[in-house]
């Protein structure tokens, strides 16, 4: 029976395995070098070894795994996870960006899919824009906004939503300290607009968008859209989409989000000129009570 054993990496030439064998560029960075410095965040890096030959390589942070991938001309994947797994007994609990083909061997191993995410990428446009509908108008979205009016009508527009389900509903106090930090994420380079009635000025519709100081490549990136229920299907969402690309075209290249998948809105960010790239799940150990 073959013995696996965890061996320390050097960080350099971990991350040049990684981004070379993971074959999966979930960020979407289209970039050797932002690919390798996203791998670089820990040194806490391993390859897994088996009688002698390198196999594969993890990230191990406390009972979290991260992002492995297999060395060829290694290639048996359940061996892989057996191995690993084995190797670790009870002490891995989570495993963040498990691929697709990955996903059905941790099942039958005991873990769920908690969540799968996707990037979306789009080029900034500085082509053609859509209208907004007629009676609502147009606002940026800045430290001059009311806060507590976004904040009602983002928790209007996700109550329900896949996310809430998928992550929590948070309080009011973290949504606000969400929103603030967003805000100040993108200071350098604030495109968040809001829709709002044009005769009573609420808000009904709002996409936080911006390009960060530490975004890789300089991508704008936009975290939040959403829009009030009564309101949906006169094209806000989409009129606000195709606003932030347009703004975004003196600044950068690309627009990124990620999205649930799932959620309804990746068919809306798709019309909307975004590419999807592969998705991505977090999968956590089941408790043995829920195991058959």
């Amino acid at each position: 029976m073959a013995v696996y054993r965890w061996e320390r990496a050097n960080q350099e030439e971990f991350a040049v395995n990684q981004v070379v064998y993971s074959n999966a560029d979930i960020e979407m960075w289209y970039d050797w070098t932002a690919r390798l410095n996203d791998t670089k965040f820990t040194e806490d890096c391993f390859w897994i070894v088996e009688e002698g030959r390198r196999i594969g390589g993890i990230l191990k942070l406390g009972d979290t795994l991260m992002y492995p991938f297999l060395i060829p001309p290694f290639s048996d994947r359940e061996k892989f996870w057996t191995g690993l797994l084995g190797s670790l007994g009870e002490k891995a609990a989570h495993i963040n960006g498990v691929m697709q083909q990955d996903a059905d061997i941790l099942l039958a191993r005991g873990f769920e899919s908690q969540v799968a995410r996707r990037v979306m990428c789009s080029p900034a446009s500085s082509g053609k824009t859509i209208a907004l509908a007629e009676g609502y108008s147009l606002h940026p979205f800045d430290g001059a906004t009311d806060l507590n009016e976004i904040q009602e009508l983002i928790r209007s527009a996700y109550t329900g939503s896949l996310d809430y389900e998928m992550f929590g509903t948070p309080s009011d106090e973290e949504l606000r300290g969400d929103i603030q930090y967003l805000l100040d994420v993108y200071r350098q380079r604030n495109l968040s607009v809001y829709v709002a009635d044009k005769h009573s000025g609420k808000p009904l519709g709002v996409c936080i968008a911006g390009v960060g100081e530490k975004m890789p490549l300089g991508f704008a990136e936009i975290a939040e859209i959403g829009v009030d229920p009564s309101h949906r299907g006169r094209g806000i969402a989409e009129f606000m989409l195709h606003h932030v690309k347009h703004q975004a075209r003196p600044y950068t290249d690309v627009v990124k989000l990620c999205v649930t998948v799932g959620n309804p809105a990746e068919n809306l960010y798709w019309k909307a000129g975004f590419q999807g790239g592969p998705s991505f799940a977090k999968m956590s150990r089941m408790p043995r009570a829920n195991m058959k």
